[in-house]
């Protein structure tokens, strides 16, 4: 509850600046509104991808455009001229703001390790519920997008800094994972299992 008092209270105060500093900059604006115009729709595509468990290459890549996001919405409610429109903006902005909020933290990869030429191993930050950091093999698909095809939350590892892979083929797959050895003592923790058309 805290938290959600806290980002409102953001948003008024910057929304406040233009009041304070009574400067208008038409120019500055009509580019920070178009730029967070095309930003919003590159990331909505983005979202929706995502929903369907692909996620574009690069380890930066969906951090960078959901950066963005959220520095074009500041600077959007720090400098554009405060009217109707720009109210009615912010019925749209703050969810989607919150939104991305969230995917920056929860859903950014910490970093991929290499199967094979097709499929990759990856680390990523997992949500509240969950006790470790998330583990997803992942195949490329289109080019520029990785699908992930398999994905634990319940190994409960932190700290993962290297993934071997031991054996990967049509039948079986077996990891060795480093991690800091908090919440498992087994370290490496011999991560495997049983091909059932996951790939």
């Amino acid at each position: 509850m805290t938290a959600i008092i806290i980002f409102f209270v953001i948003i008024i105060g910057l929304n406040c600046i233009p009041y304070i500093t009574k400067t208008e900059f038409p120019k500055f604006e009509k580019i920070i509104r178009r730029a967070l115009i095309v930003n919003s729709i590159t990331l909505l595509i983005i979202g929706i991808f995502l929903y369907n468990g692909y996620r574009l290459k690069g380890i930066y890549t969906n951090t960078f455009f959901e950066l963005t996001f959220i520095i074009l919405t500041l600077l959007f409610f720090s400098f554009v001229k405060n009217n109707i429109r720009k109210l009615l903006s912010l019925f749209i902005l703050i969810p989607f703001l919150s939104l991305t909020t969230l995917l920056f933290i929860f859903e950014q990869v910490i970093a991929e390790y290499k199967i094979n030429e097709t499929y990759k191993i990856e680390v990523s930050e997992s949500g509240f519920l969950n006790c470790g950091e998330r583990v997803s093999i992942t195949k490329s698909e289109f080019g520029i997008f990785r699908k992930r095809i398999l994905i634990r939350t319940d190994l409960c590892l932190i700290g993962i800094d290297k993934i071997e892979t031991v054996e990967f083929n049509e039948n079986n797959a077996e990891f060795l994972i480093y991690h800091n050895g908090i919440y498992d003592s087994e370290n490496p923790y011999k991560f495997g299992m049983k091909n059932k058309n996951v790939w």
